[in-house]
């Protein structure tokens, strides 16, 4: 991604990196939140890439645990070297004394780095938000109210939306026509009271209960002593109710600025972590997705159906599904299903493996006959042959199961034996983040037998867990999510009066795929001039804000559906509607999303005896080519391959005979 700076302006940004929590335990008690992979790059990146894409150069970092591994990780970036104007300040906050992110603010106010406005944020923020103009927001509410002392960044999000942990459920008021915060309180809590003032002193109050704090705050110098002057603030919420109305003396202000159009979520617990995830490889994200990302500059290649495979990725007769990235150097053999997942960098996945909706770090091992669901491996994770991680299963750093062992659904394994969590100074924090020392002086007989003969270290149980809300405790045990693919119009149409899963795409995505199918059909019906459909369907594709990518495999889907009769009609129906197919395939990547679509349409509704059908017609009209079609093949599901088989071996002998005239 190339960055860019219209002006001169200094400014300057702040970022938390510790989340003074012990949601993603126990893979955080040997590396901290901020550098765990999110779509194969560490969490920290996306923060700092976004801070300096507008102009944010002068960068403090606020590090607690495990601080030595975040300063390398900064140092070893090419941040710097993308842009000589950044600069990174490091405070390396103590464990014994800071406790809190109130505490790390109190620090920052100590070190007097802040020298006017700055951007606060977590290190954990994923956005696509311009934040040079929220910037210009916030200078603009300090010209009319001098009292101005922040501006928070909410982004509209119904509760139950993926991205909004049930923990950060919260009800604002505002005044509607300056966007002032009146009132503040976490939603969670069984009643709160709002003061007879409140509505006395304003002529109209707007509660909100449909936003969500994305953690970003724009402040003035002064907001870190504000922080030190009063050593009971623990966290934002508290130092922003203390402002808004609980502190009598203070007659400072705060204001908001919604987000409609852009993206803003914050990787706060496993659950958001797998829906941030989904959100990237989906594109909602965008410019932030794999194939745009500032240090791999064409290194990922995107395939429709939220496919990225890497450059370097060898694949031997495996089948890789919707939703998925694999990163670079790993090696996937035959007969191996993955489909909704993220594989990391040097992984040596085995045969006949079937990996769905889980999270492969960096160079892990799993072994022929594996099955893994819903689950996280993190880094150097193994598991040997013939075993099953069930959902809700995490392996932290460096750990192994089996072979032949089946995890229970929710397991934990840690490097990390309960008595030494015990023992260990360093791990008795309640911080997620703490550093913990190795185990070496424990022998492999200590190993629990409940992961196999090969296994590797101990069953993680958390103690926090117990301690926890009923409620809030299952919804994080619970972390992973169900994945909604795309449905035909039959699907659309008898789901049409029920409630909808509240999502950011599934409902628009259905309105569009329902007018496109209704253009498609009725121009075929009535032998419309096909112009007239292709003007109906760009107008739908503009009403929707759907990419042109997304609209092709729409189009894909609508051709083979909306045809009556496939074994008769198909040709006819493929001529008529070239002209809208030729419209979005001109490049070789627009004709692997028509391969890859027709595929996964094909192996949904059982249609796998159409595809060679299909596939013969597109060729011989010009649709896809035949360099395309060879090339997809080698990556085919090996079902479709059995299907295809003649037709692939006629392009072949075409292609060698036309090498020989041509000699």
């Amino acid at each position: 991604m190339r960055m860019t700076n219209d002006d001169n302006t200094p400014r300057q940004a702040v970022v938390v990196a510790d989340s003074f929590n012990s949601r993603f335990k126990p893979i955080t008690l040997d590396r901290p939140r901020c550098l765990l992979p999110l779509v194969n790059r560490p969490l920290i990146d996306y923060t700092i890439e976004h801070l300096i894409e507008h102009g944010f150069y002068d960068i403090t970092i606020l590090a607690r645990a495990h601080s030595e591994k975040i300063k390398a990780h900064l140092d070893q970036s090419n941040f710097k070297k993308l842009d000589a104007r950044v600069s990174f300040s490091f405070h390396s906050l103590s464990a014994d004394s800071c406790l809190s992110y109130g505490d790390a603010i109190r620090e920052l106010s100590n070190s007097g780095e802040i020298r006017g406005p700055f951007v606060l944020l977590a290190s954990d923020v994923i956005s696509n938000m311009d934040l040079r103009q929220a910037m210009e927001y916030h200078q603009a509410n300090k010209k009319k109210d001098k009292e101005c002392i922040m501006t928070c960044i909410f982004k509209k999000a119904m509760p139950g939306h993926p991205t909004r942990g049930l923990e950060d459920d919260v009800v604002v008021c505002t005044n509607p026509h300056s966007n002032q915060l009146l009132a503040f309180h976490n939603a969670n809590v069984k009643k709160f009271y709002y003061e007879i003032d409140l509505f006395t002193t304003n002529e109209v109050v707007d509660f909100h209960y449909d936003l969500m704090n994305t953690h970003v705050f724009l402040c003035e110098a002064h907001v870190p002593a504000r922080f030190g002057d009063h050593f009971d603030i623990q966290d934002m919420e508290s130092f922003i109710k203390g402002v808004v109305g609980e502190d009598e003396t203070c007659i400072e202000n705060i204001y908001i600025h919604i987000l409609e159009d852009r993206y803003a979520a914050r990787v706060t617990n496993l659950r958001t972590y797998v829906s941030v995830s989904q959100d990237i490889i989906n594109r909602w994200t965008y410019p932030v997705v794999p194939d745009n990302y500032y240090n791999a500059s064409g290194e990922y290649i995107y395939r429709k159906r939220g496919i990225y495979l890497s450059n370097s990725v060898k694949l031997y007769k495996a089948n890789i599904a919707q939703n998925t990235v694999v990163g670079p150097e790993t090696t996937i053999d035959r007969e191996t299903e993955i489909t909704d997942s993220v594989i990391g960098s040097k992984c040596e996945i085995g045969r006949n493996v079937k990996i769905t909706k889980s999270f492969i770090w960096d160079e892990v091992t799993i072994e022929e006959g594996c099955i893994i669901d819903n689950a996280v491996l993190a880094s150097g994770a193994k598991v040997y042959k013939k075993s099953t991680i069930n959902p809700g299963c995490i392996l932290a750093i460096d750990t192994a199961v089996g072979p032949n062992v089946v995890l229970d659904p929710g397991t934990k394994v840690t490097a990390f034996s309960a008595s030494h969590l015990r023992t260990d100074s360093g791990c008795s924090n309640d911080s997620e983040d703490t550093k913990c020392s190795g185990d070496n002086d424990i022998s492999d007989t200590d190993m629990d037998e409940n992961l196999g003969a090969d296994g590797w270290r101990y069953v993680y149980k958390s103690e926090e867990e117990d301690e926890d809300d009923s409620v809030i405790s299952e919804y994080h045990k619970k972390w992973y999510l169900p994945h909604q693919g795309i449905r035909t119009i039959d699907e659309i149409s008898d789901s049409s009066d029920s409630t909808p899963v509240p999502s950011e795409s599934g409902i628009e995505e259905d309105g569009f795929y329902r007018e496109l199918f209704d253009s498609m059909n009725g121009g075929y019906d009535n032998k419309t001039n096909i112009d007239h459909v292709i003007l109906e369907i760009n107008s739908s594709k503009h009403a929707y804000n759907v990419s042109v990518n997304d609209c092709l495999m729409y189009v894909c889907r609508g051709v083979v559906e909306a045809c009556p009769d496939l074994s008769t009609q198909l040709p006819n129906y493929l001529k008529y509607f070239k002209p809208l197919l030729a419209k979005f395939t001109n490049d070789l990547s627009s004709q692997l999303i028509i391969l890859d679509e027709l595929q996964a349409w094909s192996l949904e509704y059982d249609r796998v005896e159409y595809v060679q059908k299909i596939l013969h017609i597109m060729y011989e009209e010009d649709i896809l080519d035949e360099s395309v079609i060879l090339r997809w093949n080698e990556t085919a599901n090996p079902e479709i391959k059995n299907k295809i088989c003649r037709f692939i071996t006629w392009l072949l002998e075409a292609e060698e005979e036309s090498s020989e005239e041509s000699d």
